[in-house]
């Protein structure tokens, strides 16, 4: 939060899986924005479902930074979340109707789960970051259905990219993100993004997981626009189209013709 000197707020909607009956599916709206020159805020308000699972939360962040240098900046982050997890036994199938099983109750069951996350963030604007971030801290345990063990578990990530100028107009981003968690592999997605006058911006991903990704974005004025696509190269291409993610977004108090760092 408040890693640039304006308010940019979005609307995020992505289709996973496209062609797979219940696939997920999240909707969000988030923003920042800084305060006086060393701390920002900023919120997320989420719905997430997959199937008979539901979440709808909130989130809110804090974040201070100290100067490093004359441009680059060394960020500390902290956010609390709360979200609705809603699991609905109605939608699930058993196999065979001759089998009972006492583990389905065949009802709506909620909980109420709160988390935090923690995060440190190296950056100067348009040039340079790196960073790594922990989220679901408290591994909270879900309690619904009679499953005794439903516990979110810790996500870490750490990421890092640089923006090389190659003329006036043209620029390239290669980056990195890894992601792990204490009960699966570690997944690494490598990118590479070039931007024309800020203002149009193309770029390429490939996920460890077997996954391609191809984005592209246009920005007017204060308004911007992203689209990204998702293709699965594992054995789930045979059921699915791909993935489909849409960003909306304005940039509050932004100086004309400065183009956006955001996708």
């Amino acid at each position: 939060a408040g890693t640039v000197p304006y308010a940019p707020v979005c609307l995020t909607a992505r289709m996973q899986w496209v062609g797979i009956k219940e696939a997920p599916q999240t909707f969000a709206v988030s923003g920042h924005t800084l305060l006086g020159r060393s701390q920002g805020v900023g919120g997320y308000l989420f719905n997430d479902r997959f199937g008979p699972i539901m979440r709808t939360g909130a989130l809110a962040s804090y974040a201070y930074h100290i100067m490093v240098s004359n441009k680059s900046k060394l960020a500390f982050g902290v956010s609390l979340s709360a979200f609705q997890y809603t699991l609905d036994q109605t939608q699930l199938q058993i196999e065979s109707d001759n089998i009972i099983d006492p583990s389905i109750s065949n009802t709506k069951e909620s909980a109420f789960v709160p988390d935090a996350n923690f995060g440190v963030y190296f950056y100067e604007e348009e040039k340079y970051f790196a960073g790594v971030s922990v989220a679901q801290l408290f591994q909270w345990n879900i309690d619904v259905g009679s499953v005794n063990q439903n516990k979110l578990v810790r996500h870490y990530f750490a990421t890092g990219g640089y923006r090389f100028d190659i003329n006036k107009d043209f620029k390239i981003e290669p980056s990195v993100l890894a992601k792990a968690t204490e009960s699966a592999p570690m997944q690494v997605d490598i990118n590479c993004k070039g931007f024309y006058k800020k203002n149009y911006w193309l770029g390429f991903s490939y996920r460890t997981d077997k996954s391609i990704i191809a984005l592209l974005g246009v920005k007017y004025q204060n308004y911007y626009f992203g689209y990204a696509y998702d293709y699965t190269l594992s054995k789930i291409s045979n059921y699915t189209t791909g993935s489909h993610e849409i960003i909306i977004g304005i940039n509050i108090g932004e100086k004309e013709n400065r183009g956006s760092s955001l996708l």
